[in-house]
């Protein structure tokens, strides 16, 4: 952006040069002001490719980042679709069943641990938005801690995990603009858990 108004500056600078009331210095200093106005056409070339490469670049990197996103969407939803199904078998067990209370701790929950990747890399924590990163943080930590003791609330976690996620996707594609991502962030943060 500021390539963008050096540029406009400059070319505003030198339209008056062609102003009539300079036409007299114009013809008197010709060579002078050709220089200038090579010069002024060569930063202008300059700042313009900058801009445009700048572009570019940020346009390629939250591509970039929407792939991941969607890489940790499809960890999450494998996660939450194997723990949905071993826990509707433990909630088939009868009460009785001597298998019951060590079935957790033989079938444990998957986590997806490409969450802990994703979170880790550079581009991820430049691009997602501060309320979506701090918020997928402690999702992280109460997904470790709810894994082992309450299989209905990690499941619970896992889906707000990935709403989130598919929030951070909708604004890094250009969906929703800060407000309604912030707005939307809110909303899944104020999900009541299960009893």
């Amino acid at each position: 952006m500021t390539y963008t108004l050096v540029t406009l500056g400059l070319i505003l600078l030198t339209g008056i040069v062609f102003l009539p009331r300079f036409k007299l210095v114009l013809e008197r200093q010709i060579h002078a002001v050709n220089f200038f106005l090579t010069l002024v056409a060569t930063l202008v070339g300059v700042l313009l490719a900058i801009a445009i490469s700048n572009f570019e670049e940020n346009r390629k990197e939250k591509q970039d980042v929407a792939k991941l996103i969607l890489a940790s969407i499809g960890s999450v939803e494998t996660s939450r679709e194997y723990s949905q199904l071993l826990f509707e078998h433990y909630q088939s067990l009868s009460t009785d069943d001597v298998k019951r209370p060590t079935f957790f701790t033989k079938n444990i929950l998957p986590y997806p641990d490409y969450l802990d990747v994703f979170i880790s890399q550079t581009i991820v924590s430049k691009n997602l938005s501060s309320a979506g990163l701090s918020d997928l943080n402690e999702l992280l930590i109460n997904l470790k801690r709810s894994k082992k003791q309450t299989p209905a609330l990690y499941i619970n976690i896992l889906n707000r995990t990935e709403a989130l996620l598919q929030t951070e996707l909708r604004n890094q594609q250009g969906n929703i603009d800060y407000q309604d991502l912030e707005l939307k962030l809110d909303a899944i943060e104020a999900q009541p858990f299960p009893e």
